[in-house]
């Protein structure tokens, strides 16, 4: 419905080719995550046992933290930054390649000398794997930039057939993060022989350079906020519980996580048309927003606990008595953080990137002060609790800075 009437207000858009964007997106994304979560995790749990898998998945943590909040928001920078003038890719590639390389030392430390124990062959393939991660996140901008899903697709099922692939090389060589690396480098050799973000030049200015460095560093300081947060139960439990309460956790979210996987490529969908409208939104717009999540919110969260005991059970068979108590709790909550990401994506386009780092501010101020005490005194119940009502403030805060957006922006055109 509201991407009809921006259609209409627009006059550029087509129903149907959205829709077709918005599958390709989903099942990209879907595809791989699936392959992820259904396969590649489960490998390793069977493969290491619960306490080494526990330390497995904090150091993918650090992994995941940097790839997101690295690769991915100077990817939306660019798109960002492309509604209102061309972008030259040498701005965005060389911060990649710098804060990349920063992701791949603290991995490399977190595997090595934090309680992680790794090998230095281990830790340092680890390191490696963070730094191909941020590029892949940066390089999808390739497809996205041009509304480009057919190749975005192919993309991500390259990078899927490489994980299946680097399964076998982790079988032979025993060491993780090879079941990964081979599908990160296939995904990016693609880009770099089909298409040219990965050919951009390295410390090449543009004039708009400072403008472009403003709107990355806002949305990295942000995307680093929100990741840390994300993967909070991760790095909490691994440090103030055990690296089996990590296993607990991840299992118990497992689903509630998966399900909302086609929010990520649905912000991919919406900010590529989002910055492409030039019309006006409303206060109107803000309500259907908010009605479409909440609806959203409530089903999935329900939904989570039916198909949580039914992946855990074919999955993780050992751990499902021990996880169930946490699957409708743990689901809600990552349910709501991902449909807050939708209502931040929005946000992008009606305001500047500063509000986004406003929200995590916030978001870091209450994670901190409700789920280290609660997960230090509870152990890993306290922390469903608290990450639960850490995600409601944020997706609530979310929302009223959207209507605050759009009553600033009325005020400017009557002006």
């Amino acid at each position: 419905m509201i991407g009809c009437k921006f259609m209409k207000a627009s006059g550029s858009f087509d129903v149907r080719r959205i829709f077709k964007d918005s599958i390709l997106s989903i099942a990209a994304l879907l595809l791989m995550n699936l392959v992820l979560q259904f396969i590649v995790y489960p490998f390793w749990n069977k493969i290491y046992g619960n306490d080494i898998y526990g330390s497995i998945v904090y150091v993918m943590s650090f992994v995941n933290i940097f790839g997101v909040a690295v690769g991915s928001a100077v990817n939306y920078a660019r798109m960002a930054e492309s509604a209102d003038r061309d972008t030259k890719g040498s701005d965005y590639l060389t911060i990649v390649f710098i804060l990349g390389i920063a992701g791949s030392i603290a991995t490399f430390g977190a595997a090595f000398l934090g309680k992680a124990g790794m090998d230095l062959v281990t830790s340092l393939l680890a390191g490696t794997l963070c730094f191909l991660t941020v590029l892949r996140f940066y390089s999808d901008v390739e497809y996205r930039l041009y509304l480009n899903y057919k190749g975005y697709f192919l993309y991500y099922a390259l990078v899927s057939i490489g994980y299946l692939l680097g399964l076998m090389v982790m079988r032979v060589t025993g060491i993780w993060p090879l079941a990964l690396i081979p599908g990160e480098i296939l995904g990016l050799l693609y880009v770099k022989i089909k298409g040219s973000v990965l050919s951009d030049k390295l410390f090449d200015k543009s004039i708009y350079y400072k403008e472009n460095l403003h709107t990355m560093l806002m949305l990295i300081i942000t995307n680093l906020i929100s990741n840390i947060i994300f993967n909070g139960d991760r790095l909490l439990l691994m440090n103030l519980v055990s690296a089996g309460a990590v296993t607990t956790y991840y299992i118990a979210s497992l689903v509630g996580k998966t399900m909302t996987l086609i929010t990520t490529p649905l912000n991919s969908v919406i900010i590529g048309y989002l910055a492409r409208y030039k019309g006006q939104f409303s206060k109107r717009h803000v309500r259907l927003l908010f009605i479409m999540t909440m609806g959203i919110i409530i089903l999935f969260s329900l939904l989570s606990v039916p198909g949580s005991y039914i992946v855990v059970y074919l999955l993780y068979t050992k751990e499902l008595e021990a996880v169930s108590r946490y699957f409708l709790i743990a689901g809600a909550a990552q349910v709501i953080y991902f449909v807050s990401n939708v209502v931040t994506t929005v946000l992008l386009r009606l305001a500047k990137a500063d509000y986004q780092l406003i929200i995590n501010i916030a978001y870091g101020i209450v994670f901190l002060a409700l789920c280290i005490p609660t997960a230090w005194i509870y152990g890993i119940t306290g922390f469903c609790i608290a990450i639960l009502i850490v995600n409601i403030c944020r997706y609530v805060f979310a929302i009223g800075l959207c209507y605050k957006s759009c009553q600033d922006n009325i005020v400017k055109e009557k002006r």
